[in-house]
């Protein structure tokens, strides 16, 4: 890859980056307002299950938002070695995509990317993902997806989105159903924003990108236990794990 190609690149990830700190310092506030942080007894004790939570390190919520964008920036504009073309994954190859569809196409990821960190320090916090939260994500990305597909006429890929939204909630409510202790409703409803945005790149991203997470939660779940830290029934946040899981589907999606 030359210099020259280069630069932009980088010039994009460092202003998706900067994005980033200013949206972050935003969403710091919605962290500690979620996690109680910023709630009274008498408040707290008026919201069914949460709990005080602390809050965020400072500089936390913005730096993680940060990396989170700027990542997603480099790949939706790094260029494939053969075509030197805008490769984002999941566009079929030799597809028209039009200015409007790649641009609410990167709305909707780079809106769940956002959300999605809320909601990890959140459930970090206080074991909880509230409703409005998870809601926001899901609308946030099933309608620029809807946009992107009428303008690109990708209406296959916003049928694969729909249903690995309802795949993704779906077996998220099973394993909810099977250990209520160990995963929250919560859980299911942010994982049909996720499944909604893995399903839109394919049903192989899809499944990787669930994989991923119950992965990266086995293993801490696992290390919890071995280190006498919680048992197996014990209540871990989650959606940190789905959060990551997906992002790195994403990424690494071809």
């Amino acid at each position: 890859m030359s210099p020259l190609t280069l630069l932009p690149l980088s010039a994009t990830a460092v202003l998706a980056a900067l994005a980033g700190l200013a949206i972050g310092r935003g969403t710091r506030r919605l962290v500690a307002r979620f996690s109680g942080a910023e709630l009274s007894g008498a408040e707290l004790s008026g919201v069914e299950g949460e709990r005080r939570g602390a809050r965020p390190v400072a500089g936390a919520v913005e730096g993680v938002t940060a990396v989170v964008l700027a990542a997603l920036a480099l790949r939706a504009l790094w260029p494939d070695a053969a075509a030197g073309a805008a490769a984002w994954p999941g566009v079929p190859e030799g597809a028209e995509v039009t200015p409007v569809g790649r641009a609410t196409e990167l709305l909707a990821f780079g809106w769940l990317a956002v959300v999605a960190v809320v909601l990890s320090f959140v459930d970090a916090a206080v074991h909880r993902l509230p409703d409005r939260l998870t809601l926001a994500a899901y609308l946030g990305t099933a309608a620029p997806l809807a946009v992107s597909a009428l303008a690109d006429g990708r209406l296959g890929d916003l049928l694969g989105a729909g249903l690995g939204g309802l795949a993704l909630a779906g077996f998220y409510l099973l394993l909810f159903l099977v250990n209520p202790a160990g995963m929250g409703f919560g859980d299911v409803k942010f994982a049909a924003s996720l499944g909604t945005a893995l399903g839109w790149l394919g049903w192989n991203t899809l499944v990787t990108g669930a994989f991923l997470g119950l992965l990266a939660g086995g293993l801490y779940g696992a290390a919890l236990m071995a280190a006498r830290r919680a048992g197996r029934k014990s209540e871990i946040p989650f959606g940190p794990f789905m959060a990551v899981g997906a992002l790195a589907a994403v990424l690494t999606a071809l």
